[in-house]
């Protein structure tokens, strides 16, 4: 399957999604693919979590302000990839939002075992979160062989 756009899906769209939206982009030299992140559960808009945005700067990883996007069906299309970050979220993409194909968890597209969790309190649980990432974003780039 050709892919054109990527949607990173994680619950509230502040730590994780947002996390590998940027990182992706950096890791991609193909500037013509979109990269996106969005939400499951936006009640309003929020922020990136400034541990996140820290872990980035740390990294040398560009990243622009950003604030929560909510999920939306219609930004998919045949050509959309769509990540989640552990398999609840995926299920509510393919039940509650009625996505039925190109839908997976991080580590299932990256043909890994496991799942992301949110990072909490320290800012060695974010870093290995970035490292986690990292890796599995690295995997995919090879897998959909993307420049």
């Amino acid at each position: 399957m050709e892919y054109n756009k990527v949607i990173f899906v994680s619950k509230e769209n502040i730590t994780l999604s947002p996390l590998a939206e940027w990182l992706f982009k950096s890791i991609l030299m193909d500037k013509e693919k979109e990269i996106l992140s969005r939400g499951l559960v936006v009640l309003f808009p929020e922020p990136r979590n400034m541990k996140v945005t820290d872990i980035l700067m740390t990294h040398s990883i560009p990243c622009e302000e950003q604030i929560s996007q909510e999920f939306s069906a219609e930004e998919v299309t045949d050509e959309t990839l769509v990540i989640t970050m552990n398999f609840a979220e995926k299920v509510k993409v393919l039940e509650e939002f009625g996505v039925d194909k190109n839908v997976y968890t991080m580590h299932e597209f990256a043909g890994e075992e496991g799942e992301l969790l949110p990072p909490h309190g320290e800012e060695s649980v974010y870093e290995a979160s970035y490292v986690e990432i990292k890796d599995l974003l690295y995997k995919i780039k090879k897998k959909l062989e993307w420049r």
